[in-house]
């Protein structure tokens, strides 16, 4: 059943911007992507799709929608050099080892087909055009998304991780060469984006409300909450501002050229490291919880053991596993809730709840808790790709709105029931605090706990793949490398293995000296949350579209833009020091 495709309180702002902006070019710029705001509160077609599904055809459209997603967002996020290597350059592996390769601009548009016969209708127009304004080049454009390398050792190897699968029935884009991909329904993208904002930093969400106090808290909430609520719809304006815009990078490079491209890959990569980071801090915890005791070195040699063959998995299998981010948040909802009414007294209970704060007592704490509660909102990385995957774009901000609700609620109900169950006593992870009460049922709680296990197991992968990528290409265009793995793939593949699991170990070995999962969370939230999700799409905002917005917008948008600029300063500096 359809959510109801109605217009919140939210999109007032997204309204405003239409009537700012006059002249019938940027219409028509908007006209066959994105749509006006009057067009969302009325039905959507649904052409093409079947009247009723099984559960099992329900749960492929999902994941191939998430997998689709995966892969464009992990295109994106790989950075290549500004120019393209000389034919002359091209080395070439054995007849029985070439591969067929895959434009990039094809796993985004929804089309698959093999490089030398790509004929996306209007696609090089469209990218003369972009950027043609920019006065850049089409091969300046710095991700795999938007650019293909028809050199068969980078290329090759790099387009067969992205689409590689172990068999017929796990190749979408394989199996039907010639056939569209079908896009993400509207409760698809629902998903998709709720999937990815409910992450790890859920768990440190009570922490904030004990930093802040109830005040401060729920106004820090509220804040990042609002601010990424417009941000995230405003990026599809930014997106639509040039015909041929595609990623975050794309926006970066609208407003401020290739410098702002590669500023925003960079940024991208770091991110991602963090994310990582930040996953095995979290997955060393849950297993120093299931086994109390164990040398902080041994733990994250386990941890080592168990997230690095991830890197070697096939994307869409780890899709499989991603789609229990929701069901996990919902568990730990139901285990906080569960444990909190069943013991009558405190600690630990919502019966009799524990000491709070109505304003914090240690004031220099509250910037920390700024990246606590914003690190949950920070997934504006990806919502290009959401949106650009959409069957109905004009859905696009019905869909932000859905999302922020059904996230926020949850998000609320952890932070306030987690901060009432301990109060002053709350962890940097609520699980800790959960598994350290001897009268709940312990059963229930280790059955949670190892559901959490699996969020790291299955998000390491998706979150390090990127980076891997990335120096994958810079190593193998060396060309004393290339000429090292003339024509033999099990060199290449020797320094692509190695090269990951040295790239896991540096990962582990900087959560080893970080391992407070308070700080990590923070400098996520702090950092890379506000700048990505915040400060950036304000700015893109303003350089875009400042000549036409009216004074009152101007001055709401610098006013966010200050305070998040102020807020992404203090937690950054707090979670540093």
């Amino acid at each position: 059943m359809d959510i109801p495709n109605s217009k919140s309180p939210s999109m007032t702002m997204e309204e405003d911007d239409l009537d700012d902006r006059t002249g019938n070019t940027e219409t028509t710029r908007r006209g066959e992507n994105y749509g006006s705001y009057q067009d969302i509160v009325g039905s959507s077609s649904r052409e093409g799709q079947p009247t009723s599904r099984s559960f099992s055809e329900q749960i492929e459209g999902l994941v191939g929608s998430y997998t689709r997603t995966s892969l464009a967002y992990m295109a994106e996020n790989i950075p290549i050099t500004s120019t393209s290597p000389s034919t002359k350059d091209h080395l070439q592996l054995p007849q029985d080892e070439e591969q067929q390769h895959v434009d990039k601009n094809s796993i985004h548009s929804g089309h698959y087909y093999p490089s030398n016969t790509y004929s996306f209708p209007g696609a090089d127009a469209d990218s003369r055009s972009y950027y043609s304004q920019l006065g850049m080049e089409p091969d300046e454009r710095s991700s795999l998304l938007s650019y293909t390398d028809n050199n068969p050792i980078t290329g090759g190897y790099i387009e067969s991780v992205l689409t590689r699968t172990t068999s017929k029935a796990d190749s979408t884009l394989n199996e039907y060469p010639r056939k569209p991909i079908p896009k993400s329904s509207f409760l698809q993208s629902v998903f998709n984006s709720t999937n990815i904002l409910l992450g790890i930093g859920i768990l440190a969400m009570p922490l904030g409300f004990k930093l802040a106090g109830w005040v401060i808290g729920i106004l820090v909430f509220g804040f990042c909450f609002g601010v990424t609520n417009y941000t995230a719809k405003i990026l599809a304006l930014c997106l639509d501002q040039y015909p041929g815009s595609q990623t975050f990078g794309d926006i970066g490079a609208a407003a401020f050229g290739i410098k702002g491209r590669v500023m925003v890959s960079a940024f991208f990569i770091i991110e991602l490291i963090a994310v990582s980071v930040a996953l095995v801090v979290f997955m060393s915890d849950e297993i120093n919880a299931l086994f109390p005791g164990l040398n902080p070195i041994l733990l994250n040699i386990v941890s080592f053991c168990v997230l690095t063959p991830m890197l070697f998995v096939p994307v869409r299998h780890l899709s499989y596993a991603s789609l229990l981010g929701i069901v996990i948040a919902l568990s730990i909802l139901f285990l906080l809730f569960f444990d909190g009414l069943t013991k009558p007294d405190a600690p630990g209970s919502l019966i009799e709840p524990a000491e709070t704060e109505v304003f914090p007592s240690n004031w220099s704490a509250v910037p920390l808790s700024f990246g606590l509660l914003m690190a949950g909102f920070g997934g504006h990385s990806v919502f290009p790709t959401i949106y650009r995957d959409m069957e109905n774009p004009k859905d696009y901000p019905a869909v932000v709105d859905w999302t922020y609700i059904a996230t926020a609620i949850v998000y609320i109900l952890i932070a306030a029931g987690g901060y009432l169950m301990f109060g002053l006593d709350t962890l940097e992870e609520i699980t800790q605090n959960l598994i350290s009460i001897p009268e709940y049922n312990r059963a229930i709680n280790l059955f949670v706990l190892w559901l959490l296990a699996l969020n790291p197991v299955s998000k390491y992968g998706l979150s390090l793949s990127p980076v891997n990528l990335t120096w994958q290409r810079a190593i193998l265009r060396h060309p004393k490398v290339e000429e090292w793995c003339l024509g033999s793939l099990w060199r290449v593949r020797s320094i692509t293995i190695t090269g990951t699991i040295l790239m896991s170990a540096i990962v582990v070995l900087i959560a080893y000296m970080f391992p407070s999962f308070d700080k990590v969370m923070g400098l996520l939230g702090s950092l890379f949350a506000f700048v990505i999700s915040a400060v950036f799409p304000l700015t893109c905002h303003l350089k875009l579209f400042g000549h036409t917005m009216s004074t009152t917008r101007k001055y709401i948008t610098y006013i966010l833009l200050t305070i998040s600029v102020i807020m992404a300063t203090l937690g950054t500096w707090k979670s540093c020091f």
